[in-house]
């Protein structure tokens, strides 16, 4: 079994070191380490399979390795998924449990059996990817300054989304929507939207309503607005169609709301959002 090391992972003047994974085919196999870190998975689904237990993962999921945790990363379905990874120094944390003191939370945090999931709102994800990818700008430019960031980042983290019990455990979902769920996946429905979810849960629109925000922590159409933009990320990635023939085909109707949401998702327009791919593939070519 691999086992990485601070030493290789974050660079000797940080103390958290964050970084894209675009893709499952990227992952590591098992794996553990001698840092601690936080994950975040912002698009797709996939299965983490950790300490011999497997918690099946979404958008918003917020999860905290420990260095003593084994884990490794499998497909949910056909699902392809994207995350962002930020490795930490075990003084950062412990400095912060420390700061904190609070002995039984951290009990709880580091002496679990399985790594404890915060399930993050669509609003609170991006807010917390922006503060990692703040990390990253600053890690650049004034190392210093990362360092301090870094260390208000993860009290907060601890404070606003790991302290409160009925949030570190991950819900199940009801098999019914965990059905329907899976069957969003097929063009078909996801183009259809609202009504093919609807139908497909077998449940009133209220009672679907109600269920997206007790376990998911987002509205259906919120879902289903990730759905289809993951689609168009990977068109324009992947394609040369133009902006309006990707809209249709990821499901958008109407072409401006398809702006709105892409760049609200990836802070940046969509052409701007091939431009960067390609250069940033270029240079990796060069």
């Amino acid at each position: 079994m691999i086992k990485y090391t601070a030493s290789t992972h974050i660079h000797p003047d940080l103390l958290v070191d964050p970084f894209w994974v675009d893709s499952l085919s990227k992952v590591s196999p098992e794996h553990t380490h001698d840092f601690y870190e936080f994950f975040i998975l912002s698009e797709g689904q996939c299965q983490h399979i950790v300490n011999g237990t497997t918690q099946h993962l979404r958008p918003g999921c917020l999860v905290f390795i420990r260095p003593h945790d084994i884990h490794r990363y499998e497909p949910e379905g056909t699902q392809d998924c994207r995350f962002l990874n930020s490795p930490c120094r075990s003084a950062v944390i412990e400095e912060a449990l420390a700061y904190l003191n609070e002995q039984k939370y951290a009990q709880g945090l580091l002496q679990a059996p399985v790594p404890q999931i915060a399930m993050l709102s669509q609003l609170e994800m991006t807010e917390m990817v922006r503060s990692f990818e703040r990390i990253m700008m600053l890690s650049t430019v004034d190392k210093k300054k990362a360092r301090v960031y870094a260390k208000g980042l993860i009290i907060q983290i601890f404070t606003q989304h790991f302290f409160e019990l009925d949030t570190i455990e991950q819900p199940i979902l009801p098999l019914w929507l965990e059905h329907a769920i899976s069957k969003m996946q097929l063009k078909e429905n996801m183009i259809r939207g609202l009504h093919a979810l609807y139908e497909l849960s077998g449940r009133s629109v209220g009672h679907v309503n109600r269920a997206f925000r007790q376990y998911l922590n987002q509205t259906p159409t919120e879902y289903i607005n990730q759905l289809r933009l993951n689609v168009a990320k990977n068109l324009l990635l992947t394609t040369e169609l133009r902006v309006l023939e990707i809209a249709l085909e990821a499901g958008f109707e109407n072409v401006s709301h398809f702006y709105h949401q892409f760049k609200k998702y990836y802070n940046q327009a969509p052409l701007d959002f091939r431009k960067n791919a390609t250069m940033n593939k270029e240079s990796l070519l060069t």
